[in-house]
């Protein structure tokens, strides 16, 4: 009995001595605890939800999953890692579209990210006309190409109907050749040619050359892709305080060393946050075959095990990715304490 009340009392006076703790705290710890606090419904939605559907989407990439006759759940039949040797030596389907995935990841990561800098950068000036309203437009590709409008048929995206089809004549890509749109895709392509006729005069290698028109022809996607990007930029170069450009200025610094000097490192944090997020929307993107793919093999063809394994595979391309971009990126990061 004395050892239980010698408990309770020790509980409660960590409890208490937390709660003083607490209410003696200076202003960066309770900066820090609020931001705890935001995080933990995060931490334990991972903890409590997503890190079990993982741990058993493994589970299920190791095994044969067979649905009992009677319909009163599944079996699992372990086959080791059968299905990670089928996804790379056995579905070429699979290798060539997760490798063509990637390829576009990365060529559309550092675009998006320039667009979206150049982009906040303009409607940060206080001089620039209209700026609320472009702000408005730029962000309204996000509202348009969410799940709810395109299940809707509102995107050109959705499969047909005439708001398809005004959707994709104003977001055309120079690519589609649909032959509703003959008329919008001709003056985009010859819009496209003389662009490349342009930059074919300036000189420039052919390995430039070709990021460059592949990044004019991706061009729905990046605005599509660029709209949070852009809000957090905007918000990020509005976070720097004036007064370090006033005393720049008359310490006889140019815009542009301002640029590099100090806006640069400034926003380098948020610069951060922006790669992170683009990889992991680009890895979620149905514009991406291969996610239809992981949903044909496990939905259509009924193969869940196989499923899982791509699955589990192309989560796994995700977290190299994201790690990688983070390694190079954080060398680089500037913060401001």
């Amino acid at each position: 009995m004395a050892a239980n009340v010698q408990k309770k009392e020790g509980v409660w006076y960590k409890i208490k001595m937390f709660i003083l703790r607490a209410l003696k705290m200076d202003l960066m710890e309770r900066r820090n605890l609020a931001g705890y606090v935001f995080v933990l419904p995060f931490v334990l939605g991972f903890v409590l939800i997503f890190l079990p559907s993982i741990v058993q989407s493994f589970r299920f990439s190791l095994s044969e999953i067979i649905i009992r006759a009677d319909g009163t759940g599944y079996d699992l039949q372990s086959r080791g890692f059968a299905h990670y040797y089928d996804a790379f030596f056995t579905d070429v389907d699979f290798r060539v579209k997760l490798v063509e995935t990637l390829r576009d990841i990365i060529i559309n990561l550092p675009v998006i990210l320039i667009f979206s800098f150049f982009m906040a950068l303009l409607l940060n000036r206080k001089k620039f006309p209209g700026r609320t309203v472009f702000r408005i437009i730029f962000f309204l590709p996000v509202i348009i190409y969410t799940g709810i409008a395109s299940s809707a048929g509102i995107t050109s995206g959705a499969g047909g109907g005439e708001a398809a089809e005004a959707a994709a004549q104003v977001f055309a890509d120079p690519t589609i050749g649909q032959e509703g749109m003959q008329s919008g895709v001709t003056s985009i392509i010859g819009m496209a040619m003389n662009i490349q006729v342009i930059i074919q005069n300036l000189g420039l290698g052919q390995t430039l050359m070709n990021f460059i028109m592949l990044s004019i022809s991706r061009l729905e996607w990046i605005i599509q892709s660029s709209g949070v990007q852009i809000l957090v930029f905007l918000a990020a170069l509005q976070g720097v305080p004036t007064s370090i450009f006033e005393a720049a200025s008359v310490e006889g610094l140019t815009s542009w060393e301002m640029f590099w000097k100090i806006t640069l490192p400034m926003i380098s944090p948020q610069i951060l946050v922006n790669t992170i997020y683009t990889v992991v929307d680009s890895f979620t993107n149905n514009r991406y075959e291969v996610l239809s793919y992981i949903q044909k093999v496990s939905f259509s063809n009924a193969n869940y095990g196989l499923g899982s394994a791509l699955s589990f595979i192309y989560f796994v391309c995700t977290l190299i990715l994201i790690g990688l971009v983070t390694v190079l990126i954080s060398r680089f990061v500037f913060y401001n304490e």
